[in-house]
């Protein structure tokens, strides 16, 4: 699902990240929007969700450890208002029980930031053909 510049701006996928890192929420912002999407930047929960109230994207990408409620519960909290929406956690080398529960809560996919943003751009594009399909 890559949009170029010169299709209808309307038409771009949407995108909102939260992230601690705010290196990592930076360079993953930019590879986004070269790829012709939306980014929208949240630094906590109720941020995040009214970003995802607002701009309905097709992806929501998390940080596990977001200040003031955790990306787990955020994820929970999303999933309950937008069931159909794909929502991909990111933590630093989650062990296979944080796969497990990443999946229980309904999550599109956990990412180990340790593989960059390559990782998260794999998942995303991943969750967003899914969520066309």
């Amino acid at each position: 699902m890559y949009v170029t510049p010169d299709q209808d701006p309307r038409c771009r996928p949407r995108l909102v990240l939260a992230h601690t890192d705010a290196i990592y929420a930076a360079v993953a912002s930019r590879y986004f929007r070269q790829c012709g999407w939306e980014v929208y930047l949240a630094e906590a929960a109720p941020q995040v969700r009214r970003l995802t109230r607002d701009m309905e994207p097709v992806v929501v990408a998390l940080d596990v450890d977001l200040r003031e409620q955790s990306g787990w519960l955020t994820c929970c909290k999303l999933l309950l208002e937008h069931p159909h929406l794909k929502v991909i956690l990111v933590a630093s080398h989650p062990a296979p029980d944080r796969h497990r529960f990443a999946a229980f809560i309904g999550a599109a996919g956990l990412v180990d930031r340790q593989h960059g943003v390559a990782g998260l751009v794999d998942a995303v594009f991943g969750a967003a053909l899914r969520a066309v399909g």
